[in-house]
């Protein structure tokens, strides 16, 4: 049973206590969340793929005091070298007024499952590395002390709680002081790359990167047939004849799709191919970087900005004038703070769909057949809201193209995670997902919405999960697939 009630508006009960699997949650988490935990990648070619060896900076067969020792001595730099990791640590003074506002621990209610327990699973070491003064003063105190920290030291706890962070920057936009975990969590994950530690889903993603330039692993071949079924089915639905266009040798434009755009997010890649061909663009895509996504955000700097200079290639290679970036939240994050500055150092723009769809609008070059027959409600993508500056273009886009939009009570920068950022879209932490969604879903839910919108792949993957868990009646869909509905008068659900 829960212990602390945390009431949405107007609502009696726990949010938890609303869902109809709440007697399930009691089963799983009345005890805590430490027992879900991430797995470790143990393929030595998907790691040598990835250049792990590279980045290990610890014998991967170190002992465990070795493995403790390094990890004691990395937080020991951060502290030396890092203003802003020094200022996380420091600053909090334990009010609890992050607690309740992050979704991991209203899906779990264990307090190392938020954002001050979590800190301090590190916090604790950091302090005691302050005290040592490094041989200056007392050097055998020194040794004892580090002997002890060394000691104390849990690796298996703070892979696990780490690992139940989504990187989503919620607890930062609360806190007083402006601390922010998701830094810390990164920081740390960082610690575990050079430990030679990365979960499987993001090793085993990140080697698709290396091999084929996506998240999914599609080969040239299999996009152009893709590509060739949209085409061929939005003539079907629409009566006019598109091109989606990959490899093109000149382009003004080079649209990033999401990979998952190819498989299971069909809808938005026809709505991006009829705003490339309605605008009248010359645009492309590239075969070697069909991907918004950049899974080095979540794990270290080194694979981050790999990932963004594939998109950079890409725009050389195309001689684009601007890059179109597709619907992604976290993508987006690095694409703006990294690849944008890249870009500009050649001469060449950065824009997201839903700034060029939503000026495009304002500018009367988008002419809607019919708004769609549904009423909408918009989940803000934590990265677009919270470290993107993308709130209202996708709120227009919606109003122009949807005959009822009804806003949530947390939304822009107070909107709830989908629950599996932060490369948490693990099937081993599956109990743990289909929970930390619910805080959003049942927000969304009760604007009495049929449909749940986000621009983000990641929400596109866990929120249908999460809504067919808790038995919701919504369904989930991206920006870019109301626009193709309006654009032609498409029963939004054939889109």
């Amino acid at each position: 049973m829960v212990n602390v009630k945390v009431r949405y508006r107007g609502v009696g009960k726990d949010i938890l206590e609303a869902s109809p699997r709440y007697s399930e949650w009691v089963k799983e988490f009345s005890g805590g969340s430490g027992h879900v935990k991430a797995r470790v990648e143990r393929d030595e070619k998907t790691l040598s793929t990835i250049e792990m060896g590279k980045l290990m900076r610890i014998n991967p067969n170190a002992t465990e005091r070795e493995r403790k020792l390094y990890f004691v001595r990395r937080i020991g730099e951060l502290a030396r070298s890092s203003r802003a990791f020094r200022n996380y640590m420091e600053s909090c003074t334990h009010c609890g007024f992050c607690i309740d506002k992050c979704q991991m621990w209203l899906a779990t209610r264990d307090p190392n499952n938020s954002p001050v327990g979590r800190a301090d699973l590190v916090r604790n070491i950091y302090r005691r590395m302050r005290r040592l003064t490094y041989g200056l003063i007392d050097k055998l105190s020194d040794e004892k002390e580090l002997e002890s920290i060394i000691d104390s030291v849990d690796l298996d706890k703070i892979w696990t709680y780490y690992y139940q962070c989504t990187e989503c920057r919620r607890c930062a936009y609360f806190c007083p002081f402006g601390i922010d975990q998701a830094e810390v969590t990164r920081s740390i994950r960082q610690i575990f790359v050079e430990m030679g530690m990365m979960p499987p889903f993001i090793a085993k993603t990140m080697e698709c990167v290396y091999k084929t330039g996506n998240n999914m692993c599609i080969t040239r071949d299999a996009a152009l047939n893709v590509i060739d079924f949209v085409v061929n089915e939005i003539s079907e639905q629409t009566g006019k004849r598109m091109e989606g266009v990959v490899d093109k040798d000149k382009a003004d434009v080079l649209y990033i799709p999401s990979s998952t755009d190819f498989f299971t997010n069909i809808g938005t890649l026809k709505g991006a191919i009829a705003i490339m061909t309605e605008l009248g663009l010359n645009w492309t895509m590239d075969s070697q970087s069909l991907e918004v996504g950049n899974f080095g955000l979540f794990e270290d700097e080194y694979h981050l900005r790999r990932f963004g200079d594939n998109i950079v290639n890409a725009a050389l290679r195309r001689k684009a004038k601007v890059v179109v970036f597709g619907e992604c939240g976290h993508g987006w994050r690095a694409f703006k703070n990294y690849v944008v500055p890249r870009l500009a150092e050649h001469g060449i723009e950065g824009i997201s769909i839903t700034q060029l769809t939503a000026w495009a609008i304002r500018k009367g070059k988008l002419r809607f057949s019919k708004k769609v027959d549904a009423v909408v409600t918009y989940h803000d993508p934590c990265n677009l809201a919270r470290a993107g500056d993308l709130v209202e273009e996708p709120r227009l886009i919606l109003k122009s193209t949807v005959k009822e939009f009804r806003e949530r009570e947390h939304n822009r920068e107070r909107t709830l995670c989908c629950g599996a950022g932060g490369g948490l879209l693990l099937d081993e932490l599956m109990p743990l997902r289909v929970w930390a969604g619910w805080p959003s879903v049942y927000d969304a839910y009760r604007t009495g919405a049929q449909y749940m919108v986000a621009p983000c792949s990641i929400d596109k993957a866990q929120f249908p999960v999460v809504i067919e868990y808790h038995k919701v009646p919504l369904k989930f869909r991206g920006v870019s697939d109301f626009v193709y509905a309006a654009l032609y008068g498409v029963d939004i659900d054939a889109v």
